[in-house]
């Protein structure tokens, strides 16, 4: 009797394990999958990732040495692919785009990380980190941003 009722609760532990076993493995793989891309585009223009960031639906790194970034989102199956060569910019600005209401209360709807050309003929890069449209709700979206705008301001000073 205790046999059957030990096999019965060893069971249901592993039934209720076995989502977050799922979830974690699978979380995993995208997180390779978003770093083996940004490699990729590093290889590409002869750089390597020293630093990095895998945040869900996009990936960010940089080459401190070439002083490069590079940017990598994901929305469905649609791959977006950016970088920068740090050389070029001026300097990069958080943009917290969203909605005033009457209470003084902002609801953001995209977050973004601008960086500006030195030439003013050129266009700005566009870094999405969160866009409503996309993500329910932000997670650490702007902890994100915000320590990413210091590094590549870090990386411009050090020119």
């Amino acid at each position: 009797m205790d046999l059957g009722i030990a096999a019965i609760g060893l069971v249901s532990v592993a039934l209720c394990a076995m989502p977050f076993v799922l979830t974690s493995k699978s979380r995993k793989t995208k997180e390779k999958q978003m770093m083996s891309f940004l490699n990729d585009i590093a290889n590409k223009h002869n750089c390597t990732i020293t630093e990095h960031e895998v945040f869900g639906h996009y990936a960010i790194g940089t080459d401190a040495h070439k002083k490069f970034v590079f940017f990598i989102s994901k929305s469905g199956e649609v791959l977006n692919q950016q970088y920068v060569d740090l050389a070029t910019i001026k300097t990069c600005e958080i943009a917290n785009i969203g909605k005033t209401f009457s209470r003084k209360e902002k609801i953001t709807e995209r977050l973004q990380l601008h960086l500006f050309p030195k030439k003013a003929n050129k266009p700005d890069t566009v870094f999405e980190f969160y866009n409503a449209e996309l993500n329910f709700q932000l997670s650490g979206e702007f902890q994100s941003i915000e320590k990413w705008n210091k590094t590549i301001k870090n990386l411009l000073k050090s020119d």
